[in-house]
């Protein structure tokens, strides 16, 4: 199964450069066709690199697609299933194996074939002759960013996996899953790498690319997951505090319905969706095509019901649709945070945002709750609840429990259907068995999906998650 993705990769990597038209003709191995062609330049390089963040919102359906918003979201209780998407519909009733098509396509398959590729980057790029110095480090950095950020979320939903940092699929086809603790150690390392690597401006005008403070987001989040709270907190502030020619480089929007714009200083990391139409995936998958069609994913009445009615969230980033059938109507409220589903393939308004400001205070607050400065840890709560027009300050008498509790329910509302917070926060913190125990077939094993029969049928020594059967 590697030997199978490593090929496709190779394929892709070769068009992204524009420079391997005719390898199936030539005697050399393909592997040696396609790295030499890719990585002969340095303008061949940048594409290949432009390549992997365009890769990881390509189409729906696939990694950051709409796939890990939509599927992780019916893991939890953020969203119900009503599309004919049948991968999704077992993720919310936990009907789950391992040839799901989510489990072995949208997730595993596709976070390993963008690590492949950042794979090729890290190994090709120091050989080229034809890349500056500058452009070599740069695009090692841009590329070990990447490759954490999904060994990230490998680790997050499967548990243990293969830590692949080669693209030898002989070796590759032999790893056994590696400890989690492990991959996080490698996840710290390359985003250490970006973080000290690139620099603190953006790429262009927009943030559509990976720099300093990024990296350093990002590892905010790794160090919240390990507990590392001090870290977390460091790593944290250095985005908050950000500056660029003397101006905070990132502020909370202060209107709702400007967060999610190209526009956005929120935005810390957005994905943008090449050469179609369809500015997200997230978008495409959860606003009705038409004034009378049922949402693919509404909200749970949970989730909607924990919002106040004076909670900005509510009327800015969830709609509801009256939908009749048979004579009954029935209301459906969905995830409103992207506004556009069909554009222009060159103007787009929207992008995926991938990290935002808002998130990186909600880190901070539980890393500083956690460790006991309560002052500091409201703060920065309060920050989101008053954007959302929620103007009552959190009592300065409150226990570290009771704050802890308010955070994590200031998450469940502000990052609601984004990119899977919510189930990875349930996981992480231990709550997954309470909140979801009354999902349809829920089992304690349902944390981690199960590892794709294929990779196990191809590696023996990849060993499946309990409560699944081959």
């Amino acid at each position: 199964m590697f030997k199978n993705r490593y090929k496709k990769t190779l394929l892709i990597i070769c068009l992204l450069a524009s420079g391997c038209t005719k390898f199936v003709a030539v005697d050399e191995p393909i592997d040696t066709i396609t790295a030499e062609a890719a990585f002969a330049t340095e303008t061949k390089a940048a594409s290949v690199v432009r390549g992997l963040y365009n890769n990881m919102v390509k189409t729906s359906n696939y990694a950051f697609g709409g796939a890990v918003s939509a599927g992780l979201g019916a893991s939890a209780d953020e969203l119900i299933v009503s599309s004919t998407t049948a991968a999704y519909a077992d993720l919310y009733n936990n009907n789950i194996n391992s040839s799901n098509t989510a489990i072995t396509n949208y997730y595993w398959g596709a976070f390993y074939n963008l690590i492949y590729v950042a794979n090729q980057v890290i190994e090709n790029v120091p050989k080229s002759a034809g890349i500056s110095a500058g452009a070599k480090i740069q695009f090692l950095a841009e590329a070990r960013f990447i490759r954490a950020v999904n060994y990230f979320y490998l680790i997050n939903l499967y548990g243990d996996v293969p830590l692949i940092l080669g693209t030898d699929y002989i070796t590759n086809n032999k790893i056994p899953r590696t400890p989690m603790v492990q991959v996080y150690k490698q996840i710290e390392e390359d985003l250490q790498y970006a973080r000290t690597n690139l620099g603190e401006s953006y790429m262009g005008t927009q943030r559509i690319r990976a720099n300093r403070f990024v990296a350093s987001a990002f590892l905010a989040r790794v160090y919240l997951y390990q507990k590392n709270w001090t870290d977390a907190e460091l790593m944290a502030t250095e985005v908050i505090e950000a500056q660029a020619d003397g101006t905070p480089l990132y502020r909370l929007e202060t209107t709702l319905n400007n967060v999610f714009l190209l526009t956005s200083k929120e935005v810390v990391l957005q994905l943008m969706n090449p050469g179609t139409a369809v500015p997200t995936w997230d978008g495409s998958a959860f606003v009705p095509g038409t004034a009378t069609s049922v949402p693919n994913y509404p909200i749970t009445p949970a989730l909607y019901s924990a919002f106040s009615a004076d909670d900005l969230r509510l009327s800015n980033w969830i709609k509801s649709v009256n939908i009749t059938t048979a004579g009954v109507t029935k209301t459906y409220s969905y995830p409103y945070k992207y506004k556009v589903i069909s554009g222009t393939a060159t103007v787009k308004t929207e992008a995926l945002v991938f990290l935002r400001l808002a998130e990186i205070y909600l880190i901070r607050a539980e890393a500083r709750a956690e460790n006991n400065d309560l002052g500091n840890a409201i703060s920065d709560l309060d920050a989101i609840r008053s954007r959302a027009g929620l103007l009552t300050p959190t009592d300065p008498a409150i226990t570290q429990s009771d704050l802890l509790d308010a955070i994590a329910r200031e998450r469940r509302l502000e990052m609601f259907s984004e990119l899977g917070h919510r189930w990875l926060d349930l996981k992480r913190t231990d709550k997954a068995n309470i909140i979801l125990k009354d999902k349809p077939n829920w089992t304690t094993s349902d944390q981690l999906y199960p590892i794709p029969f294929a990779d196990i049928l191809a590696n023996p020594s990849i060993k499946q998650n309990d409560g699944y059967d081959l």
